[in-house]
């Protein structure tokens, strides 16, 4: 291989090498949230086919949002529920308030009432 070449991949490959994952941020239904609410339909909702979930984290999750959060400012977060992953976002600011919401796919939603249920 030449060094035109070496360096041409060297120069491609440097971005991918240096792309992070993810954080991945865990909710648990159960443990993480002491109140939760479903808005099923709303006449403003910018996208019908999600449901917008608002839940009151506890102070562990709180915290736990808080600090992941930080770490990942203006970097990419996976946020899970139940061990499913919901959406990938950037952060753009430190999330730290006990209230929070996202939005679910419908039929994802569907499949984890049972879970959200308990």
């Amino acid at each position: 291989m030449s060094i035109r070449w070496t360096f041409f991949v060297l120069v491609w490959m440097t971005p991918l090498a240096w792309a992070e994952a993810p954080a991945k941020l865990f909710y648990n239904s159960q443990t993480d949230f002491t109140e939760l609410t479903l808005s099923l339909k709303k006449s403003s909702a910018p996208q019908p086919e999600f449901i917008e979930v608002a839940v009151t984290l506890t102070p562990e999750a709180r915290a736990r949002t808080k600090a992941l959060s930080l770490l990942a400012l203006h970097k990419r977060i996976t946020l899970y529920l139940n061990g499913r992953q919901l959406s990938t976002a950037t952060v753009q600011s430190v999330l730290g308030g006990p209230n929070q919401k996202f939005y679910v796919p419908r039929d994802q939603l569907l499949e984890m009432m049972p879970s959200l249920l308990n």
